[in-house]
């Protein structure tokens, strides 16, 4: 039995090469404006901050100047200039079931990520503290331990646990910030929350084989 149940995808799932074709046919500069993406006209250079690194894509092929981002990442980038704008946040923050079509997947997105990080980390306070300080993640005062984590420039995700303990289990919530609404659809969220959890987990692994 599948412990994280997947969300039907078939924007993510579709090849990297379909939006990459989509991607020669785009508007280098309404691409950028858009955005709001630093460029190097000369270089063909995009300058995308993503999870606290800069990326550098090239244009007008798609390629990124970074080994480590693997497909999902990618293919969250390349969406992103394609499909997504840049809108400053209210500073309000979203549960996943509030947004368009966020309701259909919300079992879905429940067991997939909220679940994971809640079971993953729900008894680890201490690791989780030193996962987060590597992502980086900025700590909030809110739930047990909460952390704000930016994915793109003024897109945040906010990552909140409960502890558990003898009586209850540990519990979890993940919200957005609401200008994820304009740029990105439930299926890209779903991938944001995977990617997240995924890099956790790789720098949970790191930290095991460094003992």
């Amino acid at each position: 039995m599948e412990l994280y149940p997947k969300i039907i995808d078939n924007k993510a799932e579709h090849p990297l090469a379909i939006y990459s074709e989509r991607y020669l046919n785009a508007d280098f500069e309404a691409m950028a404006a858009r955005c709001g993406l630093q460029i190097d006209r000369d270089a063909g250079i995009l300058r995308v901050p993503f999870l606290g690194d800069t990326v550098e894509v090239s244009f007008p092929t798609f390629s990124v100047r970074h080994p480590e981002l693997d497909g999902s990442e990618r293919i969250l980038i390349l969406r992103y200039l394609l499909e997504g704008r840049f809108v400053p946040g209210s500073g309000k923050y979203m549960a996943y079931r509030e947004f368009n079509w966020g309701g259909v997947y919300e079992k879905q997105f429940d067991g997939r990520c909220i679940k994971r990080f809640a079971y993953s980390y729900g008894n680890k306070p201490e690791l989780l503290k030193e996962i987060m300080s590597r992502m980086p993640a900025r700590p909030i005062e809110k739930s047990d331990l909460g952390f704000d984590v930016t994915l793109f420039d003024g897109f945040i995700m906010r990552f909140l646990l409960w502890l558990g303990d003898e009586e209850f289990p540990p519990s979890a919530q993940i919200l957005f910030s609401d200008n994820f609404a304009v740029a990105f659809s439930a299926e890209d969220m779903a991938v944001a929350g995977d990617i997240v959890l995924n890099r956790m987990k790789a720098i949970s692994t790191r930290l095991s084989s460094a003992k």
